[in-house]
């Protein structure tokens, strides 16, 4: 048994995947926000991505892209089923939320 077996073991849950997933969903926006707008502080990055829905689909995709990647190797390379529904389930609330914010 390899080191991805073992850690499959512990790890494959759909409540390990929702904290992964929003785990990741959060440094995927803190690497946003650092490398695009760094300058900003949070108030005004709020407000920079509440003024042109431009802005909002740039944080939806640098906020899912680590949960995409995630999803790749817990489902087609080691076949994590349970992690991954959990980690979908969070990818899918997100993308939802922006959306609609996207549309306000």
């Amino acid at each position: 048994m390899g080191v991805i077996d073992n850690l499959g073991k512990k790890l494959d849950s759909r409540k390990m995947g929702v904290i992964f997933g929003v785990g990741l969903t959060i440094i995927g926006f803190v690497v946003f926000w650092q490398w695009k707008h760094g300058q900003k502080s949070l108030g005004e990055l709020y407000h920079h991505l509440y003024s042109s829905p431009n802005n909002r689909s740039d944080l939806l995709i640098f906020s899912v892209i680590p949960n995409l990647l995630l999803f790749y190797f817990t489902n087609f390379q080691w076949r994590w089923d349970k992690f991954t529904t959990g980690l979908v389930t969070v990818t899918i609330v997100l993308t939802v939320i922006i959306a609609l914010l996207i549309l306000l």
